[in-house]
């Protein structure tokens, strides 16, 4: 089979396979996601491999969390141009247990369809692109096509958060961690590289507005504990200025004013220019809580956590001393400490994935692909993980039919099914690019 004669017979395939894409979306869309329990999405994308006959197998991070590896092996002809492929998605899905039952939960995390549309936070975030993925590799092995290099279609957990096993146990993981905000983004993918899943490339499916981003920003975070004694309210005794005042709480309330001067300032002096788009890292309070039950400690705290995004080139400790600079002359005796750190990437040598994804974006849509937005760069996305490990990744998806608004990582943003069919296109006919057809005529 000439190439030509498979990319035309997986875009059939695909064509076909449009009603099994929104099933599948909706069946994986109504399973339990929530970070560091997705162990229900990865027993069914494992049972769906397995049926489509690709190989399968399972790595185990928790006792309710798994990644999924499926793999369609090439004939390891290398010589001829054939590269090795990993098209990687996401099973988990940002947020905790919402409260109100059952009814409340369908709601907020449920998936559904309508007018050609598809709807649900888990769908956007992103088991609708691990549906595109799916649903490429299968007409791939369908099609009969012998892949020169060997393809791996991924569904890894943890990706926007990695809680541990015990929600208690979550300050004790770093000895200062917070008690409920997202740690260790992308720790699924750093545990699929880690335990063995390797490759050329890695083609990570988010949704991207038809885009293709080729740099992802890192993170920092910081826990900021403001000192001071909660007393008996009756004998609460307010000195002058914000040192004379004791509750901790109170006195937070004048580091967090100063915190979000600080990021205002920061997202300004620190935005990027480079080839693939521009940065723009931001940065906010995302929790706060006290060390302790009132009158049980030497010294009452109250604990300010604090999410910096990073250029690839931040320099954390120099970071961690402006913030320390910006809230001396509060003159609180703050305490300031890391506990979640990743680096950003640029995609390094990443042309011939570019180049691949450029004509297969162009062949379906017609369209030139362009570069992706400052906010789908200045984010965490699972390409940081495997630049970091030395697989150069970068990362492409469909648009949503609802802007993103103002930090609504999880917001339902409905996906129209056109546009998800396209994007099974597309990345079915990278994957062959990148992998090459063998010729076994020869």
């Amino acid at each position: 089979m000439s190439a030509n004669e498979a990319k035309q017979r997986v875009i059939e395939l695909i064509d076909v396979d449009r009603q099994a894409l929104i099933d599948l979306c909706l069946s994986l869309g109504n399973l339990r996601d929530y970070p560091g329990h997705e162990s229900d999405v990865g027993d069914a994308v494992a049972d769906w491999l397995s049926e489509a006959g690709i190989g399968v197998r399972k790595q185990t991070l928790s006792y309710e969390s798994i990644n999924v590896v499926g793999t369609i092996r090439g004939v390891g002809d290398r010589k001829s141009g054939g590269r090795s492929l990993i098209l990687n998605a996401h099973m988990d899905t940002q947020g905790d247990e919402p409260a109100g039952g059952e009814e409340i939960e369908k709601k907020i995390r449920g998936a559904w369809t309508e007018d050609g549309l598809l709807y649900g936070r888990g769908l956007a975030n992103d088991k609708a692109q691990l549906a595109a993925t799916l649903i490429a590799a299968r007409a791939i092995a369908s099609a009969n096509i012998t892949l020169k290099e060997d393809l791996f279609v991924t569904a890894v957990a943890q990706e926007t958060s990695a809680p541990t096993d015990d929600p208690d146990d979550l300050h004790d993981w770093s000895g200062i961690g917070p008690a409920i905000s997202q740690v260790r983004e992308g720790h699924g993918a750093r545990w699929l590289v880690e335990h063995g899943v390797v490759a050329d490339y890695a083609l990570v499916a988010e949704v991207s507005d038809f885009t293709v981003t080729v740099a992802q920003a890192g993170y920092l975070r910081l826990r900021i504990s403001v000192p001071g004694h909660i007393p008996y309210t009756p004998g609460l005794d307010r000195g002058a200025g914000v040192v004379g005042n004791p509750n901790p709480f109170e006195r937070a309330a004048h580091v967090v004013v100063a915190l979000e001067e600080w990021a205002r300032s920061y997202e300004s002096k620190n935005q990027c220019e480079f080839w693939g788009g521009r940065f723009i890292p931001k940065a906010q309070v995302y929790e706060v809580g006290g060390s302790g039950p009132a009158w049980t400690e030497t010294v009452d705290f109250c604990h300010i956590y604090f999410d910096i995004r990073l250029t690839p080139d931040a320099v954390p400790a120099e970071i961690i001393n402006s913030v320390r600079r910006q809230i001396s002359p509060l003159q609180l005796a703050c305490e300031i400490n890391a506990y979640d750190f990743r680096r950003g990437y640029i995609a390094e040598n990443c042309e011939p994935l570019l180049e691949a994804l450029k004509r297969a974006h162009n062949e379906i849509t017609g369209e030139k692909l362009e570069l992706a937005s400052p906010r789908m760069i200045s984010m965490w996305r699972d390409a940081n993980a495997f630049n970091e490990a030395g697989i150069t990744a970068i990362g492409y998806g469909p648009p949503t039919q609802e802007g993103m608004g103002a930090g609504l990582a999880g917001a339902t943003r409905p996906i129209s099914v056109e546009d998800l069919v396209a994007t099974t296109k597309v990345i079915a006919l990278t994957a062959l690019d990148i992998c090459g057809v063998a010729d076994l005529k020869h």
